[in-house]
């Protein structure tokens, strides 16, 4: 059934997707902040698929998918005003029961294989929990929780150096070590990882026992997670210590990915983080990993992450799934998480 002419499918992003994107703020009743570098970070989409609404030569809505051959992630879904969806379901109006329809109806023939010649095998995305307009929206469109993320904070005031800290660019020297520790993870691909340039640590035999991947980003915070995150926003960059992390306004800060160490040991997970923050002259990172990913679970409770964790903690992240197959493989293993999926 084809969509409503109100809707428009890319393979090419326009001024005017960027622009509504540029303006999304995200979040709700937890954190809320919004990306400063949508204009270069939507270029960098693997293989994307925008699907639009607009009216009157204005984009009004949209959905960016990034096609990781059957499995889709969901990047960008940003609507404006009415169009966004309520957190009751007895409370959508008119339009928004229009939207769903015509969603729904793009959801099921992708999975059928009538959008991009093939069937999906399945849509992902990272939602935040205590957004109830997100939940609801994942949930009207057949989504499922199948995991979470951390969100885990790693800042210090002054980062040490570390003479083991080593920058590679060459991909070929990382590969195998990469796809051994992370191949077995749900949503394992590697086109944004392998971009160099990547952080090592290496011991007295030349031997590589920790490495990563980080990208820098930008965002301006309106809200930080927890109860008086408005107010907290607002009073830290004021506050000595603190407001060489939070800088609301322009908020800059590391997001590592791949990240491993020899033994899942903290202690060179501590090095290598407080290397690069050293080497980036930066003061905070955010990490997003599985919850259950091994690695956290091993080095969570044994490394001091730093000021800020101790006044928000980790934040959780919902991954959301829609899968033609209910797969129990997907759902007992990690996810693989690239930090280009978060920014």
């Amino acid at each position: 059934m084809p969509l409503s002419p109100l809707f428009k499918l890319r393979n090419e992003v326009t001024p005017e997707i960027i622009e509504l994107l540029s303006q999304t703020t995200i979040g709700s009743n937890g954190a809320r902040y919004s990306h400063l570098d949508t204009h270069e970070r939507i270029h960098e989409a693997d293989n994307p698929l925008f699907l639009s609404m607009e009216r009157n030569e204005k984009v009004i809505g949209n959905i960016t998918f990034c096609r990781r051959e059957q499995d889709w992630y969901i990047r960008y879904f940003a609507f404006h005003g009415k169009h966004q969806g309520s957190e009751k379901k007895k409370k959508v109006d008119k339009g928004n029961s229009f939207l769903k329809k015509e969603l729904g109806q793009f959801f099921d023939d992708a999975f059928a294989g009538l959008i991009d010649g093939k069937p999906v095998r399945s849509m992902y995305a990272y939602i935040d929990p205590k957004n109830g307009r997100s939940k609801w929206m994942s949930e009207t469109f057949g989504f499922h929780v199948i995991r979470q993320l951390a969100t885990q904070s790693y800042s210090r005031i002054s980062p040490k150096k570390s003479d083991r800290l080593e920058v590679l660019h060459n991909w070929d020297e990382i590969q195998s070590k990469v796809e051994q520790h992370f191949s077995h993870h749900a949503y394992f691909f590697t086109i944004h990882a392998e971009k160099p340039p990547f952080y090592v640590l290496r011991n007295e035999f030349d031997e590589i026992i920790a490495l990563t991947r980080v990208t820098k980003a930008n965002w301006k915070i309106d809200r930080l997670p927890g109860r008086f995150g408005k107010i907290l926003a607002k009073l830290l960059p004021y506050i000595p210590y603190f407001k060489q992390l939070i800088r609301p306004e322009n908020h800059t800060f590391l997001v590592p990915e791949i990240v491993w160490a020899k033994n899942a040991n903290p202690e060179l997970i501590d090095e290598l983080f407080s290397a690069i923050l050293a080497e980036e002259k930066l003061n905070l990172m955010l990490w997003w990993i599985d919850a259950k990913d091994p690695l956290y679970l091993a080095v969570k409770s044994n490394i001091n992450w730093g000021l800020l964790h101790k006044i928000i903690d980790a934040t959780a992240v919902d991954v959301v799934e829609r899968n033609a197959d209910r797969l129990p493989l997907v759902e007992n293993r990690p996810v693989f998480v690239t930090a280009w999926d978060m920014v």
